[in-house]
């Protein structure tokens, strides 16, 4: 069976990332379905949509991976790829937000809602058993053991592509992995629960040191990014984790998002041991009220404590702020600037908010079929305040780009 898997496009700006997504689901595929598979990869980032296009020719399953703002060009892919003898499937996070709707296009026969693994297989299965595979909806029960999840295939998603960019970027080669599937938490903003829901997974420290020693002996890897939503959610795991890579010694700098309210002494105390060189907070506001709007949890003491004591243990901060959250004004920003200058991150990122499906901002009635092409986490044309107009946000937004422009994140500093 011939499947090629698609990583469309955004509207603007370009970034891309490592398709681990469909890493992790080729590796599955491969262990777990016992006939041969022809699999490859495309990414619309890399690839033209030409040689997208040619090679689906003869393909079986065509598989798009998708948030919002890549929906757009999948669709436009998926209309000139559909063909009688081929199923095309859409999954990610934005099929997962809106499965019926996404499904209700033409050129879609199945979505997969939720983790991707499990129930690509079951396609796959079905297929054998002759079943109608005509607009179907599979949303299979989330793998409760991570660790039977085999490393992703980076070889089928051309992973030495994203490493040579960050190395022309940053000068070192640089990728990520997860050590965890899901968050506990509820920020209005967030759309990660779509795919992972609440259910928090674990990976050993054991697995994922497994990994990390690949990456260094086939990859060549000089820094390591852990894509969990929040890395620090156990402490106890964090100690773990820790003591196991010193035991290994393996040597391999790290960074990974984190929460103000989960750090402490011993956890950085820690991780400065395991080499962790950055960490990266979701500050989001520096106004309590707009904190409380947002279900953050958490409060100005407590990222001002984060801040002072990852500084202290010498680790790298990146401070991330949202602007536009419906009762902000500006005495709001002026809050976030000020706490931005005491907490004096090494980096620091001002996004805006977007109604992403399905956040609490997103309404389906009325945004059920916007062009989400055009929105992406640093700009859109859609948010605004009680007191703010879009404009008005944006024209924060760039003075604040322009203060901190030494410090700025570095797709900012590309704007």
């Amino acid at each position: 069976m011939k499947i090629v898997f698609i990583q469309p496009n955004v509207g603007f700006n370009g970034h891309t990332w490592e398709a681990l997504g469909i890493g992790y689901l080729v590796s599955y595929l491969k262990k777990f379905y016992e006939k041969d598979l022809e699999i490859s990869f495309f990414s619309a980032f890399y690839d033209s949509n030409k040689t997208i296009i040619e090679s689906c020719q003869g393909a079986d399953i065509i598989g798009f991976t998708c948030t919002s703002p890549q929906y757009k060009h999948a669709l436009k892919l998926a209309n000139i790829l559909k063909r009688k003898n081929n199923l095309i499937v859409f999954g990610g996070v934005h099929p997962s937000a809106l499965p019926n709707l996404v499904l209700q296009e033409d050129a879609v026969d199945i979505v997969v809602k939720g983790e991707g693994e499990k129930a690509f297989l079951e396609i796959l299965k079905d297929i054998d058993r002759g079943t109608n595979m005509n607009k179907r909806i599979y949303s299979c029960d989330y793998i409760k053991d991570i660790n039977t999840i085999p490393f992703p295939d980076r070889n089928i998603i051309k992973n030495e592509r994203n490493i040579q960019q960050a190395y022309e970027d940053n000068g070192i080669r640089i990728a990520s992995t997860f050590s965890a599937r899901g968050c506990p938490f509820n920020c209005s903003f967030c759309c990660s629960n779509m795919v992972w829901e609440k259910l928090v997974r674990w990976r050993s420290s054991e697995n994922i040191l497994d990994e990390i020693e690949i990456l260094i002996k086939n990859w060549n890897i000089q820094f390591l990014k852990f894509s969990d939503d929040t890395f620090t959610l156990s402490k106890q795991r964090i100690l773990d984790f820790c003591e196991q890579k010193q035991i290994r010694k393996i040597k391999l700098p790290f960074g990974a998002n984190a929460r103000v309210d989960l750090i402490d002494e011993e956890i950085l105390e820690n991780l400065v041991d395991a080499g962790c060189k950055e960490l990266w907070y979701g500050v989001e506001s520096g106004s309590p009220k707009i904190l409380k709007d947002m279900h953050k949890g958490t409060n100005i003491n407590q990222i001002r404590r984060a801040f002072m004591l990852t500084k202290n243990f010498g680790i790298k901060t990146r401070a991330y702020f949202l602007l536009g959250m419906p009762n902000e004004t500006i005495e709001d920003i002026k809050m976030t600037e000020k706490l931005c200058d005491d907490i004096q991150p090494d980096v620091v990122g001002f996004s805006l908010l977007a109604p992403f499906p399905s956040n609490e901002y997103f309404d389906y009635e009325t945004m059920k079929d916007w062009d989400w092409s055009m929105f992406d986490e640093y700009n859109n044309n859609w948010v605004r305040t009680k007191t703010l107009t879009n404009q008005q946000l944006k024209e924060e937004q760039k003075r604040l780009i322009r203060k901190y422009q030494e410090k700025i994140t570095f797709r900012q500093k590309k704007e």
